[in-house]
């Protein structure tokens, strides 16, 4: 895993990054994995550890190894190499049902013939459970979720938001000490996103509970985790603050999987600048033309040519030059990042 980037303070409205929790120690620490699903190796001598308290987004484009990475740490995929503890238990021979970790997948996986409060309360049947205590706690349970007075629903009549909610609340009710969650907003319209997004903070704040969610969106990642680690190639290649990734890249990989669309060359090195920081300046001296002119609602994305490089740019709808025309091009130095040496 590389060093850690140096992190900045942006300027206001990007990236808002909810403060870390002050915990002690490592939740969970896995070391040197290596996984091979079907035996082809998807995770390749992965290293990676997460603060006990705090949200962690593990963010990267399919066919990374995310889900793999979930799968191995709940022990549902078998390691080829390495170690996976949690806390100071290690994981190895431990079946999934005795790791206390608790998984929501995509497809929220309930089962038809139950009713809502008996869907939400399995953990507890399979810990034996007495039948009162465990409806008692699955409305309890359900409450929290946003979902008081579902219990006695089928859920076949629910929403998809609906169904991934009960998900969480049966996940809640095993009590876990680790909380994995394989994209459980991605199936859901941008409004249930939203809500769902805001209940599993407020969840995860509310109980202090280490939470790993997965996502392939590098907005959502920030908005989720106190911190997000990419992945690329089976590997974490940053993991930080999310702030670092998108403004303290520590490779052009991550700089492009982040939206760092321009990197120039400049001596024996790579500078990166994001588009919404390149100012259009009509007195500036560095020159463009505009090749492209996007409107995208609340702002306007341009594509630039200055003397072959290629730049882009996002400015206001009402400051927006029209394609063909000449402008003037800065990069303030502040918001330049000289790209570390691979």
């Amino acid at each position: 895993e590389p060093a850690r980037a140096a992190t900045t303070t942006p300027a206001s409205g990007e990236c808002p990054v909810a403060a870390v929790p002050d915990q002690a120690g490592a939740a969970l620490d896995c070391s040197g994995l290596t996984v091979c699903p079907g035996g082809n190796a998807v995770l390749r001598g992965l290293s990676f550890a997460i603060q006990a308290g705090t949200r962690t987004a593990l963010v990267g484009p399919s066919g990374a190894g995310k889900t793999t990475l979930l799968r191995a740490i709940a022990g549902l995929d078998p390691l080829e190499e390495g170690t996976i503890a949690l806390g100071d238990r290690p994981l190895a021979g431990i079946p999934p049902h005795r790791r206390r970790i608790a998984v929501v997948f995509q497809e929220p996986r309930l089962l038809p013939h139950l009713d809502v409060q008996d869907n939400v309360a399995l953990p507890l049947r399979a810990a034996g459970v007495r039948k009162r205590e465990r409806r008692e706690r699955a409305r309890e349970r359900l409450g929290a979720v946003g979902l008081g007075g579902f219990h006695a629903r089928r859920v076949a009549g629910l929403s998809g938001g609906e169904q991934q909610r009960v998900a969480l609340a049966r996940a809640l009710c095993a009590e876990p000490e680790l909380l994995l969650l394989d994209e459980p907003l991605a199936a859901l319209d941008p409004n249930r996103r939203e809500e769902l997004r805001r209940l599993i903070v407020r969840l995860q704040e509310e109980r202090g509970l280490t939470t790993l969610i997965v996502t392939h969106d590098r907005a959502e990642a920030a908005e989720l985790g106190h911190r997000v680690a990419l992945m690329l190639e089976g590997r974490i290649v940053q993991h930080d603050e999310p702030r670092a990734l998108f403004e303290r890249p520590v490779s052009a990989a991550v700089a492009r999987f982040f939206g760092v669309a321009n990197l120039i060359a400049d001596g024996g090195g790579t500078l990166a600048i994001r588009p919404e920081h390149v100012r259009i300046d009509a007195g500036a001296e560095r020159r463009a033309v505009v090749v492209e002119s996007v409107y995208s609602g609340s702002h306007v994305r341009l594509v630039l040519d200055a003397g072959g490089q290629r730049i882009e740019a996002l400015v206001s709808p009402a400051d927006a030059p029209a394609a063909g025309q000449e402008v003037g091009v800065e990069f303030p130095p502040e918001q330049l990042w000289r790209l570390p040496e691979a």
